[in-house]
């Protein structure tokens, strides 16, 4: 007994953990579990099931793999297969996501991983993460090459840099964190009488919808995915209260709306629009958006990526943007890898807008 007093309960478990598991499978009726199991762990929210599901409208399938112990797990990954048969492509949006955060990712569990990409028709696999000690320990894994080899489908931002606003109880606080510009939007949009509500309905996006077409045309941006597949996010994160839009109104009519989502700690603004008679609704609905958000437990507020003229705007609330490393590729299949790259990425340079057409098209109509 007293040998093994000194030995922590993380030290057994860790190499218990290490000789008998491997990656194993999610199957659909798993979801809902993991989606909550996902909700209590730091795991970004490109991890979470709910937030993959909508991707099957493009023609992209989500495939879930868990490492552990089925009643003990200790890290999932979301892999996004584009493609068929032996020449699939893979995609790792911030990922793998640790769910015990003393144990860590290892080589082996990366190589693991690795092989049943192989095994299951891909021929490499795009990671992106945050930390870029896990992505230096994903490359030496394994076959890495130092490139963006599917530019197609982003988890946006990849080489931008996100405005997050890190929010305290006191609002004073917060507030005075900010820029005296954006202090000074958000009070000129209490003094012009905009009114804030609040709701988890997939039909008042729909109703709010062209809203935000108007804007990105009027900015001359595009809008990254269609109604239908936010639609079918919001539906799947509302079961776990992860969704709210947000919309500041006058005088009974919508002039701007904010669509956020959230995971255990932050809230993640994927899209706003604003009427252009009223942007200076738009300091005053974000600032109440990221409180209601704080309430609901996400301490912090993703403004999301500034190209352009929106970089001013949101580094009024946010002064120093974070920054993340670029994507990995790992290669499985260095043949189909080579031709991939010979043959395929010029073509689908060229036939990307007519595919992503095709693509809004089907996820429009499988509703």
């Amino acid at each position: 007994m007293s040998l093994a007093a000194p030995i922590s309960a993380i030290e057994v478990r860790s190499t218990r953990a290490a000789i008998s598991v491997a990656w194993s499978e999610l199957q659909p009726q798993d979801l809902p579990r993991w989606n909550n199991i996902l909700r209590r762990t730091d795991a970004p929210i490109y991890q979470y099931p709910f937030w993959n599901e909508p991707y099957r409208r493009m023609w992209v399938t989500p495939r879930y793999l868990f490492w552990g112990d089925e009643r003990d797990p200790l890290a999932l990954v979301t892999i996004l297969s584009v493609g068929f048969g032996p020449t699939k492509i893979g995609l790792v949006f911030r990922g793998p996501a640790q769910i015990a955060p003393y144990f860590p990712l290892t080589r082996g569990m990366f190589r693991q991983l690795f092989d049943w990409a192989r095994s299951n028709g891909f021929m490499f696999l795009r990671f992106t993460h945050s930390d870029p000690e896990v992505l230096a320990n994903i490359a030496s894994a394994g076959h890495a090459v130092d490139l963006d080899a599917f530019p197609y489908l982003l988890d946006y931002p990849v080489l931008s840099q996100d405005y997050i606003v890190e929010q305290h109880d006191s609002e004073e606080e917060t507030l005075a964190s900010f820029d005296r510009e954006a202090r000074r939007k958000i009070r000129r949009g209490t003094e012009a009488g905009y009114q804030f509500h609040s709701t988890d309905s997939a039909t008042a996006l729909e109703r709010a919808w062209p809203l935000f077409q108007d804007c990105a045309q009027r900015k001359h941006f595009r809008l990254e995915r269609p109604l239908s597949f936010y639609a079918d996010l919001m539906r799947g994160a509302q079961t776990y209260n992860r969704a709210r839009l947000y919309t500041a109104s006058l005088n009974g009519n919508v002039v701007g709306s904010t669509l956020v989502f959230r995971d255990r700690t932050m809230a993640h603004c994927s899209l706003a629009a604003f009427d252009a008679q009223h942007r200076h609704s738009a300091g005053f609905l974000h600032w109440h958006s990221m409180r209601d958000m704080y309430r609901l437990g996400a301490s912090r507020y993703n403004l999301g990526p500034g190209p352009g003229s929106l970089a001013r705007f949101k580094s009024e609330f946010c002064p120093c943007p974070v920054r993340y490393p670029g994507p990995l590729t790992i290669v499985l299949k260095e043949g189909a890898f080579w031709m991939w790259g010979k043959a395929f990425v010029p073509m689908a340079k060229q036939l990307q807008p007519m595919l992503r057409t095709i693509a809004f098209q089907r996820s429009a109509l499988s509703r």
